[in-house]
């Protein structure tokens, strides 16, 4: 490096005109950064005389390296620097020890990263995951439906903690979709299955459950927290949107089954902008995305193409961004992008390799879009411009 610290594997066309075996490192290179075994990274780190790990944006997101371990690191290793002002690509660097720290064979498997993630119920992985939130931390909690769990992770993807189990009791999660979270922490949670949305506390902890007025709440599949602390709940099997206060009680309830303008044929999602009086509600199988005022007033209609074609997947989801004044709508293996008169600016992928898969939940933190990918079982992020 211009620094002066040797590089075990830089640019490999470097390396190999100054004699270096670069299919060699190469191999040695990729194990470093994707083992999910720490006693095989720490032998490797110690036979090759490395001091120090680095990570970047360019090793995180880039074609080389398909599975980046950094969780591997930043639980066994003492991180020495780490970028958090993104002046150098998001860097952080990681020393290697004169000698392990812990015995690693008596140690629990490292959970997986949530932007690989995959099908399972291991921790960090998922089954048919459907909801996803950004809590006050920038921490991401993700909704893992058919395992009855809320799986949390911090912002860079590492696997924090498990909230609630499988079952019908308080506390307990049946079909977990939509999850939302007021000023304090608290976290909503829209249960398919147990026909209900919980309010739990940030460790999760029962504080209150609603089943919605007559009939009560039939496939609830997401809910959304105002500005005033109100609570939207799609009540998709009944075609209509419930707003709570605080406490519990009803304050508004408003659609009915059908495609004339404010009724609905299984809503999926909810957005609120309560400073500006709108409530978007996306309506896909109607091919459009519904706005209301915040009492359930229709404002208008946007007609969304992307949702009609034949195999089009209808858990759609909503994220507002009233600052920047747009919408952001999932839609397969895009996301869709409107200013609040409804007019489509454009659509957005994340980077190759990575792609979007049966996009579902949305969430937004700073100038990042976490994408909930339901059919491949992991978030991907989009990077958007500056705030």
């Amino acid at each position: 490096m211009l620094a002066g610290r040797r590089l075990f594997y830089g640019w490999p066309g470097y390396a190999n005109s100054a004699g270096y075996n670069t299919n060699a490192r190469g191999a040695v290179y990729r194990d470093l950064f994707e083992s999910r075994d720490p006693v095989k990274v720490f032998r490797l780190l110690k036979k090759n005389c490395i001091a120090y790990v680095a990570f970047d944006n360019g090793v995180r997101h880039g074609e080389f390296i398909k599975k980046p371990n950094e969780q591997l690191y930043a639980k066994y290793f003492e991180k020495v620097f780490e970028d958090k002002q993104n002046k150098y690509n998001s860097l952080a660097i990681y020393k290697v020890p004169e000698t392990a720290p812990l015995d690693f064979s008596s140690l629990p498997e490292v959970a997986t990263n949530m932007f690989e993630a995959g099908k399972g119920t291991e921790k960090g992985q998922f089954d048919w995951p459907r909801g996803i939130a950004v809590d006050a931390s920038g921490n991401i909690l993700v909704a893992d439906t058919n395992n009855g769990r809320i799986e949390k992770f911090s912002p860079s993807g590492v696997f924090i903690t498990s909230i609630g189990t499988k079952g019908t009791g308080y506390g307990q999660l049946g079909e977990p979709n939509g999850i939302a979270m007021d000023r304090v922490g608290n976290i909503y949670v829209a249960e398919a299955s147990n026909q209900r949305v919980q309010k739990l506390a940030p460790d999760g902890t029962f504080l209150a459950e609603w089943r919605g007025p007559e009939p009560r709440f039939y496939g609830p599949r997401d809910v959304a927290i105002d500005a005033d602390d109100s609570i939207y709940v799609v009540d998709q099997g009944h075609s209509r949107i419930v707003k709570f206060h605080p406490t519990g009680k009803v304050l508004a309830v408003w659609g009915t089954a059908g495609s004339g303008d404010g009724q609905f044929w299984d809503p999926s999602s909810v957005a609120v902008d309560g400073e500006n009086d709108r409530v978007y509600v996306a309506d896909p199988r109607n091919k459009r995305i519904e706005v209301f005022d915040t009492n359930g007033k229709f404002i208008a209609k946007w007609l969304v193409e992307e949702w009609g074609v034949p195999t089009a997947w209808y858990f759609q989801d909503l994220a507002l961004d009233s600052k920047a004044g747009l919408l952001f709508a999932s839609s397969g293996d895009e996301v869709l992008v409107f200013d609040l008169s409804g007019k489509k600016m454009r659509s957005l992928k994340p980077n190759p390799p990575d792609k979007l898969e049966g996009a579902s939940s949305l969430a937004l933190l700073k100038n990042s879009l976490y994408v909930l990918n339901t059919f491949s079982s992991r978030v991907s992020r989009i990077t958007l411009g500056k705030k």
